[in-house]
């Protein structure tokens, strides 16, 4: 497995970092920002909830927005498009109203994709209940899961990788980041403490950090915040792992 983060890739997302802002001291030496961009620990979605109608289906619905259906799926936790029902609602991010679906079957020779799911891809990196699931809830959204974890639990890496930020990080508590390969990365926040520092190159279920509840900024019951990122963009963690 090659480890390597170029020069211009880590450029670009350092630009839009701002969340460390308020994390530096003059009697402590300045904390370098992490290699990805996190926005802030709580966001406010962009983008309506469409009642599916008869005879709508996913794909349908998302050819008509114009919407990545991969994208609305992990959004939606939604793994089988059979299960779609009428009268469900499915947030569609950017969009403005709620449009007509056409209905009428595929052309002939339209290529209809799948749901991917690549389960197995990372290991859970804690044992226990999912609290917050990815996506939008309660008019917010969630860049990663929740799992429930008593304080002291042990957090284990997900996939072999380097670490390249292990710090406190405001809105997420102390947090690590680890870069997988040129196109993954994932976050493990809230710990109580980190176990590894940056640079460090770590395998797979290796112990990093222990849980807690250092974030201050939702819920007070101890867990793990964490997120799988593509590219820099987050996926839903239940479509990657076991």
């Amino acid at each position: 497995m090659r480890i390597h983060l170029t020069k211009s890739r880590l450029l670009n997302i350092l630009i839009s970092i701002y969340v460390l802002a308020s994390l530096s001291c003059a009697s402590k030496p300045p904390i370098s920002p992490p290699p990805i961009s996190l926005p802030a620990a709580v966001t406010k979605p962009e983008g309506i909830y469409h009642s599916v109608a008869k005879s709508e289906t996913l794909w349908r619905i998302c050819k008509t927005y114009k919407v990545n259906m991969q994208e609305v799926a992990e959004l939606n936790n939604i793994k089988n498009t059979s299960l779609i029902r009428v009268g469900d609602k499915i947030f569609i991010p950017g969009a403005k109203e709620q449009l007509q679906v056409i209905v009428t079957p595929p052309y002939s020779g339209e290529a209809v994709p799948e749901i991917i799911l690549n389960k197995g891809m990372f290991i859970w990196p804690v044992k226990g209940k999912i609290i917050k699931q990815f996506g939008i809830s309660d008019g917010f959204k969630n860049d990663g899961i929740d799992i429930a974890a008593s304080t002291g639990s042990k957090v284990v890496a997900a996939y072999s990788g380097k670490v390249v930020f292990a710090s406190e990080l405001k809105g997420y508590g102390n947090t690590i980041i680890i870069q997988h390969n040129d196109k993954y990365a994932t976050v493990y926040a809230n710990n109580k403490s980190n176990l590894v520092k940056r640079g460090a190159v770590v395998k797979t279920g290796q112990l990093i950090a222990m849980a807690g509840n250092s974030s201050g900024v939702t819920t007070t019951i101890p867990h793990l915040h964490f997120q799988i990122r593509e590219e820099n963009q987050p996926r839903n963690p239940l479509f990657y792992l076991p």
